[in-house]
C-alpha cells in the first residue's frame, strides 16, 4: 500500500462551499454538495462555487449522490426521507419508506449497477437519544434498498450507527460503515437477490468513520472526522486506507485542521479519476487530493 499523503498536498478546493455533509463528482468534473443551510453547491474543476439551488422547507442534506440522468439525490434529515433535485430545480420524493419500514434517519445513499439505491438509516431512535449511542452503541441501524420502481426492501438490520455506503466494484456486496464501532461491516449481495447478515470487514479505527470510497483496486478511503468525547465530537481529520484484506493505513492525517476540517464524505473524479474529493462538515470548503491510483466510477459516472 501506498504511503502517507503529505498533508502540504491537499488542496483547498471550492471556498465558499459551507458545512457540506457529501460529495459527488458528476461526469463533466463538477464537485457537488449540500450545506447544512439547505443550499445545494456546484464547484467547477477550477474551484469556483456556484449555489445551484436552496432547498425547501428546511431541508437538511445529509450523504448526497447523482443519478444517471444528473439529478442531485440527497438523504434530508429533516423530512426523514431520500430526495431528488431535478436539474429543473424540481425536488420530489424518492423514499421515506422501504416497504414497511420507515426511514427515520437517512444518512448515505448508493446507486449500483442497476440502479438500486441503498440507503443506510442510521438508527431507529428518536432525535438526540441517538447520540447516547456514541456511548453506549446499540444496534439500531438499518440498510434499505430502493428499486427503481421504487419498490423497497430491507438488505439489513443490527447495524450499530449506520453511516457511510459503498458497493463494492464487483457488484456483489454492499460495505457499510458503524459509526459507534469504528468499524465497517460487509453485506454480501447475493445472485438471487438476496442478501447474506452484516460481517466486520475492518474494524478498530482510530475515530468515527463517515463516509468512504473505493478505487479500482478494491481500496477504501474513509474520512474520519472526529472522536466523542464529553458529549460532543472532537476533531480527528483523518482519513484512512483499507486494502482488500480489510487491513488499514492511515492515507491522510491533519492534526491541527489547517486544511481538513471535520472530514465526513470523499468522492473519486478528476479528468483521470485520480483525484480525491473530500466534504468538510465545519469548514467553509471542499479539499482535493491527487492520488496514485484511479477512483473506481460510480453509476452515474460511467
Amino acid at each position: 500500500m501506498a504511503s502517507m499523503i503529505p498533508v502540504e498536498q491537499v488542496e483547498i478546493f471550492g471556498s465558499g462551499v459551507l458545512r457540506a455533509e457529501g460529495v459527488v463528482i458528476d461526469k463533466e468534473g463538477n464537485a457537488w454538495g449540500g450545506g447544512r443551510n439547505g443550499i445545494v453547491y456546484k464547484v467547477s474543476p477550477d474551484g469556483v462555487v456556484h449555489g445551484v439551488a436552496q432547498l425547501p422547507d428546511r431541508a437538511i442534506p445529509n450523504g448526497v449522490t447523482l443519478d444517471r440522468a444528473g439529478n442531485f439525490v440527497y438523504c434530508d434529515l429533516r423530512h426523514k426521507a431520500v430526495m431528488r433535485l431535478s436539474q429543473d430545480g424540481k425536488v420530489s420524493l424518492v423514499a421515506d419508506h422501504a416497504g414497511d419500514f420507515p426511514i427515520s434517519i437517512p444518512n448515505f445513499a448508493s446507486y449500483d449497477a442497476e440502479g438500486n439505491l441503498y440507503v443506510s438509516n442510521s438508527s431507529s431512535q428518536p432525535g438526540r437519544e441517538v447520540f447516547k449511542e456514541f456511548v453506549n452503541p446499540q444496534p439500531n441501524g438499518a440498510v434499505v434498498r430502493i428499486r427503481p420502481d421504487g419498490r423497497g426492501e430491507v438488505v439489513a438490520t443490527g447495524i450499530y450507527f449506520a453511516n457511510g455506503t459503498a458497493i463494492d466494484p464487483n457488484e456483489d456486496a454492499v460495505y457499510v460503515l458503524e459509526s459507534s464501532r469504528n468499524d465497517c461491516v460487509r453485506i454480501q449481495i447475493k445472485k438471487d437477490g438476496s442478501f447474506g447478515p452484516p460481517e466486520i470487514y475492518a474494524k478498530d479505527f482510530p475515530a468515527l468513520p463517515d463516509g468512504m470510497a473505493f478505487d479500482v483496486d478494491r481500496n477504501l478511503y474513509i474520512t474520519l472526522p472526529g472522536v466523542p468525547e464529553n458529549g460532543k465530537l472532537e476533531p480527528r481529520n483523518r482519513v484512512i486506507k483499507v486494502d482488500p484484506n480489510g487491513n488499514w493505513e492511515t492515507f491522510v492525517h491533519d492534526p491541527d485542521g489547517t486544511a481538513l476540517a471535520f472530514p465526513t464524505n470523499c468522492a473519486f473524479g478528476g479528468p483521470d479519476m485520480q483525484d480525491l474529493f473530500i466534504a468538510n462538515l465545519e469548514g467553509d470548503h471542499m479539499n482535493k487530493v491527487r492520488t496514485p491510483v484511479r477512483g473506481h466510477p460510480l453509476y452515474h459516472q460511467r
